[in-house]
């Protein structure tokens, strides 16, 4: 199991500084063209191993429009919030997808309220608690609407992840991560009517989409070849963490000890996950 959590760790490194940059550069009508740009490659890297994008598609058409539209909205969602909110907070309640995952597990049944279930949701809240930065005061308007969007995106990660571990195991997992952001990226076009970017700007997010997203899409569907929704998840929790350095670093500001301390706090969560996930699971 060493080996899909590292994959999830490189994942959540790529997707982590995409996250910091996006919220310098993108605006969300432009989301697609992040998406489209990570497809590209991809799909190019599908067919130079002998995969065949079209063939997957239409293999099961039903999947990959679900994944599409979930995909898009995630991504417009999430890039919305991260020009609202502030990135940490924004990054952190985006994530919060393992907590609507597990708490729906033991809604249904499928997971048994054990101790160790219940203290990684306390682990999952402090560690998301403390990449927020723990603020007090008065809360901006801009803020409440930033954290309402990335619950919204949240939902979304979650509804996708669960989509694709349930899936059996792909024989393609570069061409399914490709069309899942090739068709996101198309369900997202339309909005680019609203608000055109300048040619310099849609080559910046492509590009970032093509050497962060998409790569990190690749090793995603990998790693959950082996890993269920709740573990997967619970790693992506790291994405905050990253984008929280990535930002720091971009602002020429050390990140706080609360940063390191959440990290901490994810680990011992996935340890947890691991476990539990396992031992402790009611069969449906």
């Amino acid at each position: 199991m060493t080996g899909p959590v590292a994959l999830m760790i490189v994942v959540t490194c790529l997707w982590g500084t995409s996250s910091a940059l996006l919220a310098a550069l993108a605006a969300p009508a432009t989301a697609g063209l992040v998406a489209l740009g990570g497809a590209v490659p991809l799909l190019v890297c599908a067919r130079l191993r002998g995969q065949h994008p079209w063939a997957t598609f239409t293999a099961r058409p039903g999947l990959y429009l679900r994944l599409g539209i979930l995909e898009a909205a995630n991504l417009a969602l999430f890039v919305a919030a991260l020009r609202v909110g502030p990135l940490p907070v924004v990054v952190a309640l985006h994530l919060t997808a393992p907590v609507l995952i597990i708490a729906a597990a033991l809604l249904r049944g499928r997971r048994a309220p054990t101790p160790p279930v219940l203290l990684e949701l306390l682990l999952i809240a402090a560690a998301i608690w403390l990449v927020t930065g723990y603020r007090s005061g008065p809360i901006a308007g801009s803020v409440v609407v930033g954290c309402g969007l990335a619950l919204g995106s949240a939902a979304c990660v979650a509804m996708l992840v669960s989509v694709i571990a349930r899936q059996p195991e792909p024989s393609h997992t570069t061409a399914s991560a490709a069309l899942q952001l090739l068709l996101g990226g198309v369900a997202s076009s339309p909005l680019l009517l609203l608000d055109p970017p300048s040619v310099s700007v849609a080559a910046t997010l492509a590009a970032v989409g093509a050497a962060l997203l998409g790569p990190g899409f690749a090793l995603y569907w990998q790693a959950l070849r082996w890993l269920d929704a709740a573990t997967a998840s619970v790693i992506g929790l790291n994405e905050a963490v990253v984008a929280t350095l990535v930002g720091a670093a971009c602002t020429h500001q050390l990140p706080t000890s609360a940063t390191a301390v959440a990290g901490g706090l994810i680990l011992i969560a996935v340890g947890l996950e691991q476990r539990s996930a396992t031992r402790h699971r009611v069969p449906p």
